[in-house]
């Protein structure tokens, strides 16, 4: 007798449920227990969640400082945008915790008044309510334990679409530092014609990503060898997009998408990426807002304007009133109003400044028959002449010679800076100004990068007006008492007529 032969089942495909039954009840039973595990992480995540927009703050102005070689364009963007979402994602990850935590506490009071009261509401008992108002308001309520089971439903969810947008945003972040590396260290490195090709076949891969996409959502094409192979596809691209996140990413967006109608699924999406867009661009421009300090969008003045170097005055520029702990932007004297005859000029050296300077300075070609220490002093000597001969002081548009410039770390950051000290003859009373900037030897032009005002009031002018300030004071005290006396002989007078 022939066997008939038996299909077995596709190993690869899970079924409905791999539990046992003790798993599934275990299951069950960590589910009705995650509440108070819920109030407790909810609780100490959003204190750390607080904690966290100082530290990347910091740590965006030594990346800022210290590896940015771009003040502008896209290499400049680039960063900003990374920590916009960062921060966003804190925002998002904070909001999701005191909302579940608020609807968890709520909960707890519902399942509460549940064991106090376990009829729920007693609509047969409401007062001040008609018949059919009650009947009503029993139809849009129903009973009390199946609005708990409700709202647990919804404290659950709650988490799981966090968490989903969090995966997405950072997705996007690291897509843009991707974008910053080919920027930085790709781009530079290899010919145009190269890089051209490059972007080309960048944006051919995205048209046809796209495209793939676009062709899976059709039915007759999702059922087929092609579709099959093109999901196979997509799925290897999604675990190396993903960085270790594929199994999470995964079970999240198929779990929440598997159980959700078409129309609410595009809803939920459109929803998702509205409020995404709002709150990365609106923190985005409030990032940009606070690094360009004088950026006046949407709070302008008709006679005011901070775009003027040589008219504004900005604090981060005197060492006595910026910050402490914060960096110097371009440069800073010691005070804005300077009694001294010198300028105590402290010059920020960031990666951008590095970027610029390496392009004007070559380094020689040390002899190999130096020792170690001989060549270090040697490349200190003239990185020093260097920095003397290319950064350039003016005072008034004079030209301030022998700056003596050395080298220094400026502030409690301890960022890598310049400083030096100038004796310019040519201080007046009153408002001076002083530009710094970077001497181009081959085109021989100078590129400023700071323009500070300040204003000079020597010791000795100081004297004289405080001196004629208490000769007035005076004057006006003995008038005032002159003043006096004749209003009292006056009064005085008066008296005597009438008596």
């Amino acid at each position: 007798m022939q066997e008939t032969s038996v299909p077995q089942p596709d190993t690869d495909v899970p079924t409905d449920t791999t539990l046992t039954s003790d798993e599934q009840a275990k299951l069950r039973e960590l589910t009705a227990q995650s509440w108070n595990l819920e109030l407790a992480i909810s609780g100490v995540a959003m204190y750390a969640i607080l904690l966290l927009p100082d530290l990347i703050a910091s740590a965006y102005g030594f990346i800022l400082y210290n590896y940015q070689t771009h003040a502008e364009g896209l290499l400049a963007m680039l960063p900003t945008m990374a920590y916009s979402l960062l921060k966003v994602m804190c925002y998002v990850l904070f909001g999701a915790f005191l909302v579940n935590f608020i609807m968890r506490a709520f909960w707890v009071g519902m399942v509460g008044l549940q064991a106090v009261y376990p009829a729920g509401i007693r609509y047969d008992n409401l007062p001040f309510m008609s018949e059919q108002a009650r009947r009503e308001l029993s139809r849009q309520l129903g009973p009390l334990d199946r609005y708990i089971l409700k709202l647990d439903k919804k404290c659950n969810i709650v988490f799981a679409n966090a968490f989903f947008m969090v995966f997405i945003m950072a997705m996007t972040m690291v897509f843009f530092l991707f974008m910053l590396f080919l920027l930085l260290y790709v781009q530079p490195n290899v010919p145009p014609p190269v890089w051209l090709g490059i972007k080309l076949i960048g944006v051919l891969l995205v048209i046809a990503l796209y495209t793939v996409i676009a062709l899976l959502s059709v039915k007759k094409i999702k059922e087929s060898s092609f579709g099959y192979q093109a999901s196979k596809k997509m799925s290897g691209l999604g675990k190396v997009m993903y960085l270790g996140f594929y199994v999470p990413m995964s079970f999240l967006a198929n779990t929440i998408s598997s159980n959700q109608q078409p129309g609410e699924r595009m809803r939920g999406m459109a929803i998702f990426m509205g409020i995404f867009f709002v709150i990365f661009f609106t923190e985005y421009t409030a990032d940009l807002k606070a690094i360009e300090k004088r950026s006046q969008y949407l709070n302008d003045r008709h006679l005011f304007s901070a775009r003027v170097d040589s008219l504004y005055a900005d604090a981060n520029a005197y060492d006595n009133l910026r910050p402490d702990g914060e960096y110097v932007d371009a440069a800073a004297i010691q005070a804005k109003v300077v009694r001294e005859p010198y300028l105590i000029v402290s010059v920020a050296y960031p990666k951008a400044l590095d970027t610029l300077l390496t392009r004007l300075a070559t380094e020689p070609n040390w002899s190999d028959t130096l020792s170690r220490g001989v060549r270090r002093q040697q490349y200190a000597n003239w990185s020093n002449q260097q920095i003397n001969a290319l950064v350039c002081f003016r005072v008034n548009d004079s030209l301030c010679a022998n700056t003596g410039l050395v080298f220094t770390k400026l502030g409690s950051q301890e960022q890598h800076g310049l400083q030096t000290v100038l004796i310019p003859g040519n201080l007046q009373t009153g408002r001076n100004t002083l530009r710094v900037g970077v001497f181009d030897p081959k085109h021989n032009t100078t590129e400023t990068i700071a323009t500070i005002p300040f204003w000079y009031v020597p010791e000795s002018q100081r004297a004289v007006y405080v001196e004629e300030n208490r000769s007035v004071g005076a004057g006006q005290q003995r008038n005032s008492v002159d003043l006096e006396k004749a209003a009292r002989a006056a009064l005085t007078a008066q008296k005597g007529r009438l008596q």
